[in-house]
């Protein structure tokens, strides 16, 4: 304490720059550990009481890859228990009958698809002196389009599923995203019935409608797959890095475990 009391001004400066640069490699540190990528393994959890039928369980499938992210049961309607996902719709805003239905009727009708469309065929079709323009008149200054325009741009998720071995070629990306809006709408249905928010009847119209979605945009589990994980790679690049990991790495097992759903599961013909 002494020695502290008889340094010179400056002295009081170093010790200030030390200790704030010492606190910031500690937080930094702490934060990259904090957001390493959590590798799951797929479980597959199933309910012995399990009551849907082979389509409905189809459907339910859909939504595997982030099912296995909550540990969720492939083969039931209901979604974890009441509290979790409560927590999912909230997080999403919709934990009403209002909002539900709000963000439901605009997955069903255009979705992620809407933005993912447009903007990739005015890529691939026009010059991009036009961009802004078209943009401006379609969308507005809807901010969520122009963040999809600088990610297709920038490459920056279709180098990401290169990276992580989820797509070889480029013309993937001519698969869409319809299979991301089919897989949300099924995972919201199931949350708003676990919690009460909509009935049984209401979430299979629902699951019904993302089932048609899917089975009329592909014709294999590997299609869809790749639409799936096209629209998460883009819709979730607001979210840190590590969680896109978890989800690609579900997905992979998702893909390949022969006991998956969607490998032991029938796609429609």
């Amino acid at each position: 304490m002494q020695m502290l009391q008889n340094l010179p001004w400056y002295g009081y400066v170093l010790l200030a720059i030390g200790i704030i640069s010492y606190a910031y490699k500690y937080f930094k540190t702490a934060k990259e550990g904090h957001d390493e990528a959590d590798l799951k393994k797929v479980k597959f959890k199933s309910s012995e009481g399990s009551t849907l039928t082979r389509e409905q369980q189809f459907a339910i499938a859909l939504y595997t890859p982030i099912a296995e992210w909550w540990g969720a049961d492939t083969n039931t309607l209901t979604f974890l228990n009441q509290k979790s996902a409560n927590r999912y719709l909230k997080r999403w805003r919709i934990d009403t009958k209002e909002g539900y239905w709000d963000l439901t009727e605009y997955f069903m009708k255009d979705g992620r698809r809407w933005y993912y469309n447009f903007i990739y065929n005015m890529i691939n079709t026009l010059p991009e002196e036009d961009w802004e323009k078209v943009m401006k008149d379609y969308f507005g200054d809807n901010e969520r389009a122009f963040n999809y325009l600088k990610v297709l741009t920038s490459n920056k998720a279709l180098n990401e599923l290169k990276q992580n071995g989820l797509f070889t070629f480029d013309n993937e990306m001519d698969m869409g995203i319809a299979g991301y809006d089919a897989a949300i709408l099924v995972g919201q249905a199931r949350k708003a019935y676990t919690t009460g928010i909509i009935t049984e009847e209401e979430a299979f119209k629902v699951i019904k409608f993302a089932r048609e979605l899917a089975i009329h945009h592909f014709s294999s589990w590997e299609e869809f797959g790749k639409s799936f994980i096209l629209g998460f790679a883009f819709d979730q690049q607001h979210r840190e890095r590590s969680y896109r990991e978890e989800i690609y790495h579900l997905y992979k097992q998702v893909s390949e475990n022969p006991v998956s759903p969607w490998n032991t599961i029938n796609w429609p013909s």
